[in-house]
């Protein structure tokens, strides 16, 4: 009888060593790392997340927000909708606390339809100047809280981030792209610049009304890296650290034009990634330090 103790002995302390290992597990998982150079992966870092996904033919960025708030900045074409489907369920959002629609244009809106069927978006915010035809080409859902904002506008979106926005506020061209919502997302001491589908013509009105807020860490280049943007006076301004080019355009297959704005962001000294090589491109910030994870699709 004595060995059928010992084996009940051994079962319970078998036991308490595998919960105590389960309790330091769940213990080690819900440690938040907030140096981004000591965070394995976004799931453990407290700080910023901005993720710049790789869709096959338009744009959309994911932000998480230092407090848990969510905001997706556009939504892709129709065509990109099973990639983006994938990527929310990637990262468990059935909820968008923010959704930012940037112009009326399918790259950036034309998802949107099949996007609101299947998470749910607390708040759109859309340029005022172009707000009734984006309505026109997709209308919202009841209930959806609307922001249309204007340039010179800073919107608060979370405690350690707001929004500064620098266009449009009054009709520029026939070009719908350059009527484009482009703001600055501002994290302690970091900016990040998203300047959607605008060319030159934007460019030079932001370099005469916002010359002295254009300087950002990381440029979203604007039209896929077309080269009716990133002009040289543009990139000057803005003089970032880090390019980063959302197309489905592999860089081998991109235009001559494209290829001079690639000439032009390594002039500038900007660390360049482009999506279709690269994969989805993560930033980490904590307001003062800044990391780059490239997860190749």
């Amino acid at each position: 009888m004595l060995w059928k103790k010992e084996w009940r002995w051994l079962l319970v302390f078998g036991v308490m060593l595998l919960a105590g290992c389960s309790i330091d597990s769940h213990l080690q998982e819900a440690v938040k790392v907030e140096d981004p150079y000591e965070s394995e992966n976004e799931q453990d870092f407290s700080g910023l997340v901005i993720s710049y996904w790789a869709l096959p033919h338009g744009e959309s960025t994911l932000v998480r927000f230092p407090y848990g708030k969510t905001m997706l900045i556009d939504t892709g074409t129709a065509e990109d909708w099973p990639v983006l489907s994938e990527y929310l369920a990637e990262q468990k959002l059935t909820r968008l606390d923010y959704l930012v629609l940037t112009n009326d244009q399918p790259e950036h809106i034309g998802g949107y339809p099949l996007l609101s069927k299947q998470i749910l978006v607390e708040n759109v915010i859309l340029p005022k100047l172009v707000k009734e035809t984006i309505q026109r080409v997709t209308p919202f859902r009841s209930g959806v809280g609307q922001l249309a904002v204007e340039a010179g506008q800073m919107v608060t979106l979370d405690k350690e981030v707001s929004m500064n926005v620098l266009l449009p506020d009054e009709p520029l061209f026939l070009s719908p792209q350059n009527n484009s919502l482009v703001f600055r997302l501002v994290h302690g001491n970091l900016r990040f610049l998203f300047t959607s589908g605008v060319n030159e013509k934007a460019e030079e009105r932001l370099l005469e009304r916002y010359a002295g807020q254009l300087k950002a860490e990381v440029l979203k280049v604007g039209d896929e890296g077309s080269s009716q943007g990133t002009s040289q006076p543009f990139l000057t301004a803005v003089d970032p650290q880090v390019a980063i080019i959302q197309t489905g355009k592999p860089r081998d297959k991109m235009k001559d034009g494209q290829t001079e704005v690639l000439e032009r962001l390594g002039e500038s000294w900007a660390e360049t990634y482009i999506t279709s090589d690269a994969g989805t491109i993560t930033i980490l910030s904590n307001g003062k330090d800044y990391r780059i994870l490239k997860q190749k699709k």
